[in-house]
């Protein structure tokens, strides 16, 4: 029976040790991409820049990324990626990082366009190939509305506190800018006066936890300045053939959270997800799929999920997991999402 590898364990690793093409010694490329089939039993859009309805949908996961590796010096660095996500035209990609980073004993000091630190997955998080599901659950991930990077810096700190337990610290700060989303028909606008926070880790040889504090002050849509605590909370244990893996996100406006299990039975994993948003979306979910690996490059998915919001929610007119609140179009406060992913990664 084979074991693949632990989620921990490939969240520790950047995406060239996976698949990489070296153009010089110093020098390599490697890439990464996503797409589905996906439909639901509701007219109302599904899921933040996803927007998955009842309509059969073949490209609303599409995910492509090219990432770029040059090494100076030994100990100074310089990356680049370049991601088409799925709320982006083919047209216009996001730059997701673009930074030199300085190695001194146990330092680490990074600048430029950085990933924000704040979950289990987010170094990876476009990644297909790098975890179980069809997509990193909603209820966490999307929490902050798909915001993903930041321009600034960050220091990281790691160390060894014995032969199986290391540990990294990584205060991280980032400057004003202005970022954008749509949700829905609407286009929101926040204006961040600064973002500022620090993340932590601890690893042992199965297990992973992993903790995060930011602060930002912003404007949104040209309101009144807002200031917003978040705090993160995860965690991903592997034993044997068994991958467990959860993490909670708390603000001012919402506490989200969600478990999974998944049990390797050589190429393939079946896995369960349950899931719950609070406070702002008012949803629990479900989620049971298998991923089969055809090759270590390759893997494809084949997902069931189920969305559900209280009826008094509903009768609000809340959105939950939806893009627009269901009851504007007279759908059903619950659906049920299929999905066939392929992931790739060279």
């Amino acid at each position: 029976m084979r074991i693949k590898y632990p989620l921990l364990v490939m969240s520790a690793l950047p995406l060239p040790l996976f698949a990489a093409i070296n153009i010089t010694d110093d020098l390599s490329i490697s890439g990464f991409g996503s797409t589905s089939i996906a439909k639901t039993n509701n007219k109302a859009p599904l899921f933040i820049h996803r927007e998955i309805t009842e309509d059969t949908c073949y490209d609303c996961d599409t995910i492509f990324g090219l990432q770029l590796d040059y090494t100076i010096t030994e100990a100074l660095n310089a990356s680049v990626q370049v991601v088409k996500r799925p709320q982006d035209q083919w047209s216009d990609p996001e730059v997701e990082w673009a930074y030199l980073s300085y190695e001194i004993n146990e330092l680490t000091l990074n600048g430029g366009r950085l990933r924000l630190p704040l979950f289990l997955a987010s170094e990876y998080y476009y990644v297909g190939q790098a975890y179980t599901w069809a997509r990193p659950p909603q209820e966490v991930y999307d929490s902050i509305l798909g915001f993903t990077f930041y321009d600034g810096f960050s220091l990281r700190w790691d160390t060894s506190i014995s032969d199986e337990l290391t540990a990294s610290v990584m205060p991280f700060y980032g400057f004003g800018r202005e970022n954008k989303t749509n949700l829905g028909q609407y286009k929101l606008v926040f204006d961040t006066d600064f973002m500022a926070g620090i993340s932590a880790d601890l690893s042992g040889f199965n297990y992973r936890i992993h903790s995060a504090y930011m602060h930002t002050k912003f404007k949104q849509n040209g309101g009144p300045e807002e200031h917003m605590n978040i705090f993160t909370l995860g965690g991903e244990y592997s034993w044997d053939q068994w991958q467990f893996m959860a993490e909670i996100e708390h603000d001012k406006l919402q506490t989200n959270w969600y478990a999974s299990a998944a049990y390797n039975i050589d190429k393939f994993t079946p896995y369960l997800t349950y899931g719950q948003s609070h406070e702002r979306r008012f949803t629990k979910s479900v989620t049971a799929g298998v991923r089969y690996d055809v090759t270590p490059q390759i893997s494809l998915n084949a997902e069931w999920q189920g969305v559900y919001m209280p009826q008094d929610k509903y009768e609000q007119g809340k959105d939950g997991q939806f893009v627009i609140p269901p009851v504007l179009l007279k759908e059903d406060k619950d659906v049920q999402l299929y999905t066939l992913m392929v992931n790739f990664v060279f």
